[in-house]
């Protein structure tokens, strides 16, 4: 059991990791195209993301509800440390503008869009968690779909919510929240993210029945 909360508190701060690239490079194509090293990080040591957990569910069965709850929790604690770190640094400050932008986008944004942007999201992250599965670790075909999936995501501003999490910590430890509109993200993008990534992961394993037979 201590091994699942590393292992989820870890992927928490590589997202985290993956999320700074991307707000301090200031061209949005680029800092989408390197947010994915934080998902690669987390799937070359197989951590319990959150959004790689609940498509797994299905999938493969490799993991249970139970899973999925500490690694929500997990990833929280994860992103929350990393982004408190941080804000003793330089570095915080470098990131200050730009999550001030991204902090009132996603408060100011409504549940349902919230909600649907988070569908989208899993979709693209639960296709690269399946079809990166496909091909060996580390191969030239896993790096390929995940990267192409990950920037997808990212670029078009999609919601994922271990992203929101070390997002709205960062924005909430600089510029202060109400609890209301931080929950209302927190509920919207994971319900987003839980419905889109098992509707995929169901999709995918009923389409390799059929390729099988």
């Amino acid at each position: 059991m201590i091994g699942k909360w590393i292992s989820s508190v870890m992927a928490g701060v590589f997202i985290a990791m993956g999320a700074m690239v991307y707000l301090a490079i200031p061209n949005a194509l680029v800092g989408s195209l390197f947010f994915s090293t934080g998902i690669f990080l987390v799937l070359n040591l197989h951590n319990m993301l959150f959004t790689r957990v609940y498509p797994l569910m299905v999938y493969n069965r490799g993991y249970n509800w139970g899973d999925a709850g500490i690694a929500w929790i997990g990833n929280g604690i994860g992103t929350f440390l990393a982004a408190w770190t941080i804000s003793f640094t330089r570095f915080g400050d470098t990131l200050g503008e730009a999550v001030k932008k991204i902090g009132e986008s996603k408060l100011g944004d409504s549940p349902l869009s919230l909600f649907v942007l988070g569908i989208f999201c899993a979709f693209f992250v639960a296709f690269a968690i399946l079809v990166g599965a496909k091909y060996n670790q580390g191969s030239p075909g896993q790096i390929f779909y995940v990267w192409l999936f990950i920037t997808a995501f990212v670029f078009c501003g999609f919601e994922h919510i271990v992203a929101d999490m070390f997002y709205l910590s960062c924005y909430a430890l600089n510029y202060g929240a109400q609890a209301m509109d931080v929950i209302k993200v927190l509920v919207s993008v994971t319900a987003g993210n839980v419905a889109g990534g098992l509707f995929i992961a169901w999709a995918v394993r009923e389409l390799d029945k059929t390729t099988v037979q």
